[in-house]
């Protein structure tokens, strides 16, 4: 549970981003007009960010929540700090799994997923099992995700290294797969298009955060960096030395160049998704009606 707990306590700037971007898209995403709505959310991690900021501003009398994570830890540590909380439910589930738990699908009234799909590669099958997980009569979905971040270069410049190589030989798997785009509002777009959702919009943010100290930067490599499990205690805290000095070598600081601790300054872009799932029931009665006519004609 360790990395859970770090990452509970590391996670500001996704909380940061995802409270202030709800905020804004509240007003424009289709509640019920009953109110009895119910969330899907993709990659809550340790929890806090749905339940801490997304959860209070929900209609006050929503159906259910399900937070989900691919990582069972992850989900068991959520379970355990919010488990209290009522009508909400956890789960495991890997979005961008081949087949949807059939328990799942076509029940979901929103999807909102927050700094998760950058870490899929295969965005294009994320997009359908989104797509599957919203009612037949239609829902949408809100999602928040990186499209490049300076930790990528970073994770680059020392996969090349003969002293880090053979750590990160699979670099390019955690590596947004927008991180080198030109365009990623359109390449998005594109498959959004591509896998039925209509009414959408697609935001590329330029953000700044600024990590208080080097040990900040430490604290949120080590709660989210992939390669940290494949090395010892020793190891980890030279690779995290590493980093540091690559951030300083990209001058990517505030602070005079004699100075061990500083400020990183890590300039971003954001991906900030609203789209819609059509109503499947008035789709087929229109094609149905289209079909009719032509044979008619």
């Amino acid at each position: 549970m360790n990395l859970a707990s770090l990452y509970h306590r590391a996670s500001a700037v996704q909380r940061r981003d995802s409270k202030q971007i709800f905020q804004e898209y509240i007003k424009v995403m289709k509640w019920r007009a009953d109110g009895r709505d119910t969330i899907i959310d993709i990659g809550s991690g340790s929890g806090n960010v749905l339940m801490d900021h997304i959860y209070p501003l929900l209609p006050p009398n929503f159906k259910a929540v399900l937070s989900t994570d691919i990582s069972a830890r992850m989900v068991e540590f959520a379970r355990q700090n919010y488990g209290y909380i009522k009508r909400a439910q956890f789960e495991v589930l890997d979005i961008a799994c081949a087949e949807l738990p059939h328990h799942l699908c076509n029940r979901f009234d929103h999807v909102t997923s927050f700094y998760c799909l950058h870490w899929v590669q295969d965005q294009k099958r994320a997009l359908q099992n989104i797509r599957q997980l919203l009612r037949v009569s239609g829902g949408d979905c809100l999602l928040v995700f990186l499209a490049n971040n300076p930790i990528y270069d970073v994770y680059l410049t020392l996969a090349k290294t003969q002293k880090w190589c053979d750590y990160m030989r699979d670099v390019q798997q955690f590596i947004s797969p927008l991180h080198s785009s030109s365009d990623p509002g359109a390449e998005f777009s594109k498959l959004l298009a591509e896998t039925g959702f209509v009414d959408y919009t697609v935001e590329i943010r330029n953000e700044i955060y600024v990590y208080d100290g080097t040990q900040n930067v430490k604290d949120n490599v080590k709660a989210i960096c992939p390669f940290l499990e494949r090395m010892s205690p020793a190891m980890q805290e030279d690779f995290l030395d590493d980093i540091v000095q690559c951030v300083a070598d990209m001058n990517l600081r505030e602070a005079d160049i004699n100075t061990k601790d500083f400020k990183f300054i890590a300039p971003y872009k954001l991906v900030v998704v609203y789209a819609r799932k059509p109503n499947e029931f008035l789709s087929t009665m229109i094609e149905e009606t289209e079909r009719v006519t032509k044979r008619l004609m």
